[in-house]
């Protein structure tokens, strides 16, 4: 009966049949539970003598029926029964139809009473036996339309649909099954694993349920999973990274969907995956901001960003717009990169009051002129050559625009009035190794001995690599995965500390807001990762295996690079602060004057390109500065 009935609704007549009688669905549904309400009464009737209804019993049916007819459909119309859509039918619309049989009970029961002079006696039992039949064949009619039509996606779909193993709390995972069965999807469910359940033999969704994550390899090669959905979007990066490094034998995919919070915006859908991002698997503490206190900093004020289309500082720019600025202005050099910055700033935000400007901070007089236009009363500070190895072979670059450029604007900053300015700095300038990691060091020094005697508040904050920036390592063996290997790693033993782009800003406005003038901040990135481990993890979540699919070739040390990054200075003490994930960075502070006595032997040795002069410069500046092949501090 059911394979006829799928076999009807699928014929290509139905949907043109069904649109032409869709105008009158409410009558005709309301006719449908006629019947229904009335093959119930008979068939209670029937029950209750057994298919021998006497005589006297059979006239009273017929007499009592328009009163049962009439209550019934009365309270079906009073609980919206008539317009539900049946293919969606749930769990609720069972309890309506519950509590419209039970009212329609206890109001003829009474009026039975009345009646029965006129019409007859009908058994108590008559009017139990007809509740229950009515329930289950306007419930059962309902459930089984519902049936068909998942049936009928199933079978629509067999040929793409792809074998999934679904991961999390069956109470966070069941949403996502049910939207499957529901709505019809590629997917196919062939297990769900739920990593806190011990019991076994249970079922949700006739989906065998399996207990912890001991069981995940097994069950993925006996089902043939093709992918793995975590339907747990809340997941701790520890469980996610266990689960992956369960599977790193295997070719399986990675997805995960989205938050609850998106779903009830109506951004996605449940069944709306995501690949797993290797965000998801990094060990780092969650972020959060005193948004009220970065406002007071922000709002209605003026502020200024150099480096605005790098991935930094276009985040910043975003962020900062959306604590409504009086006007917001950039600074970059990267015409393109200005370019989409701004189209997509004035989407997202079209009542800002945007000012972008092709700049460099280089341009000494160009700074000073553009600030005392524009009068920025806060001031980021994103502008720098980052790359280790290629300010390694260009180190005038590296001190031109590092060192010297970050003087210029400290210099028109001064002049202009700036109540707060702040710079991005990186932990590559902690003990540094590098050009590029001894200019920020140098231009660290020259931020916090500028503070001495300013009404400016300058404020440095510190932090290591961000997942996704341009030019870092994450893009580069997302291609090299891409063209299928080998991803090339440095050295098997070489940690870093990581964190998101968005991580990172939020992180640099709580610092802006807490710093009293002359502070160095180190954010909080959770612990130390391996590179080698982050290669292995974007190969596992694309559906690879680690040297089978994909080869790992160690390069060795990069000029300038470091096994391991640090935090703090040698001659740096930590200090906490009121935010947990900000620490303060406390060392010896030297004068002003002779930082920019130093700055001018800088200058002259970038203009002369006196490359050696310069190194040896940088050394005895920054004894801390180990430049490779060094055995210790230059005299």
């Amino acid at each position: 009966m059911g394979r006829i009935l799928a076999a009807i609704l699928d014929n290509p007549v139905f949907p043109r049949i069904f649109a032409r009688v869709l105008p009158y669905r409410v009558p005709l549904v309301v006719v449908v539970h006629a019947g229904f309400f009335t093959a119930a009464f008979i068939m209670a009737y029937d029950l209750r003598f057994e298919g021998l209804i006497p005589q006297v019993y059979h006239r009273t049916m017929w007499r009592t029926l328009p009163l049962v007819l009439l209550v019934q459909g009365g309270f079906f119309y009073f609980y919206n029964l008539y317009e539900g859509m049946w293919r969606y039918v749930s769990f609720a619309d069972l309890l309506n139809i519950m509590r419209a049989v039970l009212m329609s009970l206890l109001v003829i029961l009474p009026l039975e009473m009345l009646i029965a002079p006129y019409v007859g006696v009908t058994p108590r039992s008559v009017y139990v036996l007809n509740s229950l039949l009515v329930v289950a064949v306007t419930a059962g009619s309902r459930f089984l339309v519902r049936l068909l039509r998942e049936q009928s996606h199933t079978r629509r779909e067999c040929s793409f649909t792809r074998r999934i193993m679904v991961v999390g709390p069956v109470a966070a995972a069941e949403p996502l099954l049910r939207e499957i069965y529901s709505h019809g999807s590629e997917y196919r469910p062939v297990a769900l694993l739920d990593p806190d359940r011990e019991a076994r033999n249970s079922r949700v969704y006739d989906l065998p349920v399996i207990g912890g994550l001991g069981l995940m390899a097994q069950i993925a090669q006996e089902r043939r999973v093709q992918e793995i959905i975590f339907a747990w979007p809340e997941a701790p990066e520890d469980r996610l990274s266990a689960i992956v490094d369960e599977c790193k034998r295997f070719q399986i995919r990675f997805r995960i969907v989205p938050p609850l919070s998106e779903v009830l915006e109506g951004r996605y859908r449940l069944t709306d995956v995501r690949d797993v991002e290797l965000e998801d698997l990094l060990p780092r503490p969650a972020i959060y901001i005193d948004h009220d206190h970065i406002r007071g900093v922000l709002q209605d004020r003026v502020v200024l960003v150099t480096g605005g289309g790098g991935s930094i500082g276009a985040e910043l720019c975003r962020q900062v717009a959306g604590f409504r600025p009086r006007r917001l202005i950039i600074l970059e050099r990267a015409e393109n990169s200005l370019f989409e910055l701004e189209a997509d700033l004035r989407r997202r935000f079209p009542d800002l009051n945007l000012d972008c400007q092709v700049a460099s901070i280089n341009d000494g007089p160009g700074l000073h002129l553009a600030m005392a236009r524009g009068r920025p009363e806060v001031v980021f500070h994103a502008a720098a050559y980052k790359h280790v190895p290629l300010m390694e072979r260009c180190p005038i670059e590296a001190a031109y625009n590092n060192i010297l450029g970050t003087r210029n604007l400290v210099q028109a900053a001064l002049a202009a009035g700036v109540e707060c300015f702040v710079m991005i700095s990186t932990d590559k300038a902690v003990n540094p190794s590098s050009i590029m990691g001894v200019s920020k060091r140098i231009a660290e020094k020259y931020v916090q001995a500028s503070n001495n005697g300013s009404r400016i508040r300058f404020i440095t904050t510190r932090f290591g690599n961000v997942l996704g920036s341009a030019g870092s390592v994450i893009p580069h063996f997302k291609r090299q995965i891409m063209q299928g290997g080998p991803v090339t790693v440095t050295h098997p033993e070489m940690e870093r500390f990581f964190m998101t782009i968005p991580e990172a800003v939020q992180l640099v406005l709580q610092a802006t807001g807490m710093g009293r003038g002359g502070d160095i901040f180190v954010l909080s990135m959770g612990r130390a990762v391996k590179i080698r481990e982050l290669a292995e993890k974007l190969i596992v979540l694309a559906g690879k295996v680690p040297e089978r699919d994909i080869e790992i070739v160690y390069t060795g040390l990069r000029p300038g690079e470091k096994m391991f990054e640090e935090l703090f200075n040698a001659d740096e003490t930590p200090q906490p602060t009121a935010h947990a994930l900000v620490q303060r960075a406390v060392g010896p502070v030297e004068s002003c004057r002779r930082w920019e006595a130093h700055l001018d032997a800088i200058g002259e040795m970038v203009r002369s390109r006196d490359e050696a002069a310069l190194r040896t410069l940088l050394r005895r500046l920054v004894p801390t500065y180990r430049p490779p092949g060094a055995e210790g501090p230059e005299p």
